[in-house]
């Protein structure tokens, strides 16, 4: 079985458009950890019924790396589907895709990227499994440290991960650079541009 999870920090407006496209074509569990304040928190609890998802708000950002952290350890499906909040689902087959190409000693499936220690992206360096559309393994993920309040907010896992257990799946990166989209549209940085920042 497997669990949807984004994070979201004041941008509701995002968050409906992921909810809406997603629950077109998709009924399985979805979580929401929230870190919006009390204005933005006032539309999104309306989701809750709405778009039929469970809510996890805190008082305060909690960020993008802890909330996922906290979605994992929360979670308890085998897999887990994580989707950044201003990405937008086109059409239906993404998770069936994914689901039916991950291995099961596998930590996750989805665009690889080449980064360095920091996490920027580089030419030469280390693997990196981008959580803006990624499906994992909940129990391989456990194993590996968990994100962290980071720009790279998978960066510790990869530096910890020795053996070739990441996927890479070539329509994931193209829908992220490409114009021509196959699943998916995902505005690059759209929450860190509203909110002005990383907050690191």
């Amino acid at each position: 079985m497997i669990t949807a999870l984004t994070v979201n920090y004041n941008t509701p407006d995002f968050l409906e458009r992921l909810l809406s496209s997603f629950r077109k074509y998709y009924d399985i569990p979805f979580i929401v950890i929230d870190g919006s304040d009390e204005k933005n928190y006032k539309q999104i609890e309306g989701f809750v019924d709405k778009y039929s998802v469970e809510i996890h708000h805190f008082p305060f950002n909690i960020h993008h790396g802890p909330g996922m952290a906290y979605g994992i350890e929360y979670i308890k499906t085998d897999k887990i589907l994580l989707l950044d909040s201003d990405l937008i689902v086109l059409r239906p087959g993404f998770i069936e895709d994914l689901n039916g190409k991950l291995k099961l000693d596998s930590y996750g499936i989805g665009d690889i990227q080449i980064v360095d220690e920091n996490g920027f992206n580089r030419k030469k360096g280390m693997k990196y499994l981008h959580p803006a559309c990624a499906l994992i393994n909940r129990e391989v993920a456990l194993k590996y440290p968990l994100p962290i309040r980071h720009g790279a907010p998978m960066i510790e896992a990869m530096k910890a991960i020795k053996t070739d257990i990441l996927q890479h799946e070539p329509w994931v990166t193209n829908d992220f650079r490409n114009p021509d989209k196959k699943y998916i549209i995902h505005d690059w940085q759209g929450t860190v541009t509203r909110t002005g920042g990383y907050h690191l």
